[in-house]
């Protein structure tokens, strides 16, 4: 995911609204792994179920925070 990001450029034929998209959803993710990973080890078990339970490029702040 990390590598997506740093590879990330414009398609050829792809819109800046679909840039933006893929941009998005890319941060996104990173940003949903970054709080499970800063997650007290004690909480482990319950990250470990939401990434398994969930597609991250669906889920939203909201739905993470409410799964906590």
């Amino acid at each position: 995911l990390q590598r997506h990001y740093e590879l990330f450029s414009k398609k050829e034929n792809e819109t800046i609204d679909e840039m933006f998209g893929r941009l998005q959803t890319i941060l996104n993710e990173l940003k949903f792994l970054k709080i499970l990973d800063s997650l007290p080890k004690v909480w482990e078990p319950k990250a470990i179920t939401i990434l398994e339970a969930h597609d991250l490029k669906a889920l939203t702040l909201d739905e993470l925070l409410g799964s906590l």
